[in-house]
């Protein structure tokens, strides 16, 4: 099997496990919030992966001149962009928040253009748009009224900003490390950025909240696999692919949240979410076609 076809089945998997995400994180709001859980989920994530790249002898050392980019690549994900999508979720609406989440493989290849002279092809551009039209069929309903803001959707652009930088300066360190220790280390100084506001926003939640299987389940599910393996599996995308053909997997979260909540949640797959999940497809298939070219 060639590197390109298990990039393919990797960032399929991530977003798979992205996609679920959704569905955990619903979960784990009945008990606490947005911040306490990415906290949580970042302090597991670290244990869990130095203690796995340790065992396997992958975990490298950060060499002093990269130490830069590891602090912005932690700054714009996991910190600025969920900092930045939840605020503007909270302003806005999950639907809105959704179709401006899913511009970002729209916005990568500009940036991917700039920094790594990388360019996609009128197909591959093509495709990408087909699959933010499936996106927005799939997120939006005849009886939706998705309330707007700027502040909102200034804080989603925000969003958009920080998963196009992160994409940027995972490219500047993939060659260099290995993706365990990328991962590794990403998370490790999310926990630092998120433990200010945790311990000075957060602490007074775990007053009488009893740790049953409905939170462990969750909580391990985010930690393990969609803070840390999918994080490996998406730094080999981005190195195999490069950042603007494996961002364009992104608009495929929504199809595996809507599968995954329909058996999970009981939430109803309408025709609109089936054509809409059609579409996503079409366009990512498109995006892959083999033609990018490095001017």
């Amino acid at each position: 099997m060639d590197r390109k076809t298990i990039s393919w089945i990797l960032l399929t998997l991530t977003m798979a496990f992205w996609g679920m995400s959704f569905v955990w994180t619903s979960q784990l709001l009945n008990y606490f919030s947005p911040i306490s859980i990415i906290t949580l989920r970042l302090i597991i994530s670290t244990l869990f992966l130095l203690i796995f790249s340790i065992s396997i002898k992958k975990l490298q050392k950060i060499k002093r001149s990269d130490i830069k980019y590891f602090l912005l690549l932690s700054l714009f994900e996991p910190f600025l962009y969920f900092i930045f999508e939840g605020y503007g979720i909270k302003a806005t609406s999950a639907s809105l928040a959704a179709i401006v989440i899913a511009t970002i493989p729209l916005f990568t290849p500009i940036g991917a253009r700039l920094f790594f002279k990388e360019r996609l092809s009128v197909m591959n551009f093509t495709g990408i748009v087909i699959s933010f039209s499936g996106v927005a069929l799939i997120v939006f309903k005849k009886s939706d009224n998705a309330s707007f803001s700027m502040l909102g959707l200034l804080l989603l652009l925000g969003a958009v900003i920080s998963a196009v930088g992160y994409f940027m300066i995972l490219k500047k360190v993939v060659n260099k490390y290995n993706t365990f220790s990328i991962a590794t280390w990403q998370n490790f100084v999310g926990v630092i950025y998120f433990a200010p506001l945790f311990l000075t926003m957060s602490l007074g939640e775990f007053e009488g909240v009893t740790i049953t299987t409905d939170i462990i389940y969750p909580l391990l599910s985010l930690s393990i696999l969609a803070s840390s393996i999918a994080f490996i599996f998406y730094a080999y995308g981005i190195r195999e692919l490069g950042p603007s053909k494996a961002a364009a997997f992104i608009n495929s979260v929504p199809v595996f949240t809507v599968i995954f909540a329909y058996f999970i949640i009981d939430e109803a797959i309408d025709t609109n979410k089936m054509i809409g999940m059609a579409i996503v497809i079409i366009g990512l298939l498109l995006a892959q076609k083999s033609n990018l070219i490095n001017a």
